[in-house]
């Protein structure tokens, strides 16, 4: 496909303005359109799919098309598509390159994963992008720009959740989500004047490492690309609910 100037992506993050995952994805995205950056005024981490509703939000240029935004990545998408982007869709969605992988029940708790679903929500492909670190971000943003022009080319609005390996990148696999569960835990702290405080957290998770999953095709060197949805109906317990009910 030959790169063109008339594309246009819309790029938010959950790490706020001074991420090095978003300003690099920034620049390897210009050679292919224009870039409107929208993110939010500090780190979202764990934002979800908030949208702020109960104040104003503010939204200023720090430098041509880099827009920051005292709201959540959700936000910042919709301020993007419904105000910065409203007379020109983007033709992409994309968040991240968010330090730290999103996997598993990950994907709900993710401000990343949340950005780039909110563009998909309204008609524009979203793409989430994870790394647990930045060791390799040079041949990360290398290999993704080889699959971005694939990406472009289809007509199916989709959301997908990508994570990319550590080291050596050997090829893409397409996967599910595995599990990754946190055991609970809650540190009590002091903060000034004696204030008691609670932390949320601090313990390493628990996979589930099944063939096939995102996190066992990563731990391999494999891109993982998961294709998710916004429907989290249980088909399959349809019928022993309302067997349960009697409906």
């Amino acid at each position: 496909m030959n790169k063109s100037k008339n594309r246009t992506f819309l790029l938010t993050n959950d790490d706020g303005p001074f991420s090095e995952g978003v300003k690099e994805l920034g620049k390897s995205l210009r050679p292919f359109g224009r870039v409107i950056t929208v993110v939010p005024h500090q780190e979202m981490s764990g934002s979800s799919h908030a949208l702020t509703l109960n104040r104003p939000l503010h939204l200023k240029e720090t430098q041509p098309d880099f827009f920051v935004v005292n709201g959540t990545p959700a936000d910042c998408t919709y301020l993007g598509l419904f105000h910065i982007l409203k007379d020109c869709r983007p033709d992409l969605v994309l968040s991240g390159i968010n330090l730290g992988y999103n996997m598993g029940e990950d994907v709900i708790y993710s401000g990343t994963v949340a950005g780039a679903m909110e563009g998909m929500f309204h008609g524009i492909t979203g793409i989430a992008l994870s790394a647990k670190t930045f060791r390799n971000l040079s041949a990360i943003l290398n290999y993704f720009s080889t699959l971005l022009p694939f990406l472009l080319e289809t007509d199916k609005k989709m959301i997908l959740n990508i994570n990319f390996p550590e080291g050596k990148i050997l090829g893409t696999r397409t996967t599910r989500l595995s599990s990754r569960i946190y055991p609970g835990k809650v540190d009590r702290c002091t903060q000034s004047r004696n204030r008691n405080a609670l932390w949320i957290g601090g313990v390493p998770p628990v996979w589930e490492d099944t063939s096939g999953s995102d996190i066992v095709e990563v731990s391999n060197g494999f891109v993982s690309v998961t294709p998710l949805q916004a429907d989290l109906t249980n088909y399959k317990q349809m019928e022993i609910i309302k067997s349960c009910l009697k409906i």
